[in-house]
């Protein structure tokens, strides 16, 4: 992953929750063992979160109980995208007609840059199956994208999409069309933050007032 040499990434998987994420039910399950490991890192000295998921779960909460940055992978990638061209075109890994890709970038406030979203329908797991099999259909759809949509950037909707990343910028080159990354977008933009000194507000993310809490 292209960082500057001074960069630490450790990576934290989750100990307790759905194998992938691809429901708000999936967020939730891990949503305890995910603040867990957030605090703990603060602990350890890390100077910011990345959320490894499109869907960006927990990144609010996150960001009322931190005082470093915490970056969601798909708010990253679609605010990206939206500064490369005049719109762009997700590439979901779900079946047909799912909702969260549209929501991502309506979240983000960038709904009325979406022009498509174009699905796998191989879901999460999917992404692993044969290389060249699975890179064909994500060529397929971001061609799709770009000469029947009228895409000027593609996102990956998925960070479990990131091997495929170097292959489909290949083939979108000529095009002219960029294709963003969520992953590497979310830390490039984490360390941009950390050298800015630049954190989450604090009147929109105000700290949870102390009570008791069950979990």
């Amino acid at each position: 992953m292209p960082v500057a040499p001074d960069v630490e990434i450790a990576y934290r998987a989750l100990d307790r929750g759905s194998a992938t994420v691809e429901s708000y039910y999936d967020e939730y399950v891990g949503a305890m063992d995910m603040v867990e490991k957030a605090l703990r890192a603060k602990e350890e000295g890390f100077d910011a979160i990345v959320i490894n998921c499109f869907m960006n779960p927990m990144m609010e909460g996150l960001r009322e109980l931190l005082d470093i940055p915490v970056v969601g992978a798909g708010e990253a990638a679609v605010h990206m995208a939206s500064m490369l061209g005049d719109n762009f075109s997700i590439i979901d890994p779900g079946p047909p007609h799912q909702t969260y890709s549209h929501r991502v970038a309506a979240a983000a406030g960038l709904l009325h840059k979406l022009r498509s979203v174009r699905y796998l329908n191989l879901g999460v797991a999917g992404l692993g199956q044969d290389f060249e099999t699975v890179l064909g259909l994500i060529v397929e759809e971001a061609v799709k994208a770009v000469e029947e949509d009228g895409a000027h950037v593609i996102v990956f909707g998925c960070t479990g999409m990131r091997r495929y990343a170097e292959r489909l910028a290949e083939e979108m080159e000529k095009y002219g069309v960029p294709v963003v990354e969520p992953i590497t977008a979310a830390v490039n933009v984490a360390e941009i933050l950390v050298r800015l000194r630049l954190r989450q507000s604090k009147v929109s993310y105000p700290k949870p007032p102390e009570k008791k809490r069950v979990f």
